[in-house]
Protein backbone atom coordinates (compact mmCIF):
# COMPACT_ATOMS: atom_id res chain seq x y z
CA UNK A 1 0.00 0.00 0.00
CA UNK A 2 1.14 3.49 -0.84
CA UNK A 3 1.21 5.30 1.80
CA UNK A 4 0.18 9.52 1.24
CA UNK A 5 0.24 11.92 4.52
CA UNK A 6 -2.34 13.74 2.94
CA UNK A 7 -4.81 11.66 1.98
CA UNK A 8 -6.79 8.69 3.85
CA UNK A 9 -6.18 4.91 2.55
CA UNK A 10 -9.22 3.25 1.29
CA UNK A 11 -8.43 0.88 4.12
CA UNK A 12 -9.86 3.30 7.24
CA UNK A 13 -12.73 4.21 4.93
CA UNK A 14 -14.12 0.96 3.99
CA UNK A 15 -15.09 -0.09 7.95
CA UNK A 16 -16.67 3.12 7.93
CA UNK A 17 -18.71 2.52 4.68
CA UNK A 18 -19.97 -0.67 5.83
CA UNK A 19 -21.25 0.63 8.86
CA UNK A 20 -22.78 3.29 7.04
CA UNK A 21 -24.62 0.42 4.58
CA UNK A 22 -25.76 -1.37 7.90
CA UNK A 23 -27.55 1.31 9.35
CA UNK A 24 -30.02 3.02 7.41
CA UNK A 25 -29.79 6.13 10.46
CA UNK A 26 -25.96 6.93 9.67
CA UNK A 27 -24.37 9.13 7.11
CA UNK A 28 -20.82 8.90 6.18
CA UNK A 29 -19.22 12.41 5.95
CA UNK A 30 -15.69 12.38 4.22
CA UNK A 31 -13.22 15.66 3.48
CA UNK A 32 -10.24 14.98 1.85
CA UNK A 33 -9.02 16.82 -0.59
CA UNK A 34 -8.32 14.67 -4.21
CA UNK A 35 -10.11 11.38 -2.42
CA UNK A 36 -13.94 11.98 -1.06
CA UNK A 37 -15.43 9.20 -2.51
CA UNK A 38 -17.86 6.33 -1.28
CA UNK A 39 -19.39 3.66 -2.84
CA UNK A 40 -23.08 4.27 -4.72
CA UNK A 41 -24.39 1.87 -2.23
CA UNK A 42 -24.20 4.90 0.63
CA UNK A 43 -23.99 7.64 -2.07
CA UNK A 44 -27.37 9.09 -0.89
CA UNK A 45 -26.82 9.07 3.09
CA UNK A 46 -23.02 10.86 2.15
CA UNK A 47 -21.52 13.84 2.49
CA UNK A 48 -17.92 13.95 0.05
CA UNK A 49 -16.02 17.25 0.16
CA UNK A 50 -13.21 17.77 -1.92
CA UNK A 51 -11.35 20.12 0.15
CA UNK A 52 -8.56 20.47 2.85
CA UNK A 53 -10.03 19.54 5.91
CA UNK A 54 -7.81 22.54 7.67
CA UNK A 55 -9.53 24.90 5.70
CA UNK A 56 -12.93 23.30 6.19
CA UNK A 57 -12.40 23.20 9.77
CA UNK A 58 -11.17 27.08 9.99
CA UNK A 59 -14.44 28.33 7.97
CA UNK A 60 -16.53 26.33 10.29
CA UNK A 61 -14.92 28.07 12.85
CA UNK A 62 -14.96 31.63 11.27
CA UNK A 63 -18.81 31.09 10.59
CA UNK A 64 -19.59 29.90 14.26
CA UNK A 65 -18.26 33.25 15.47
CA UNK A 66 -19.90 35.41 13.52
Amino acid sequence: MVRNKHNTPVIIKYPFWQMTAKNPEATYACINQGQAVCPQEIEQRSICMNADIGQVLQSLSDAAIQ
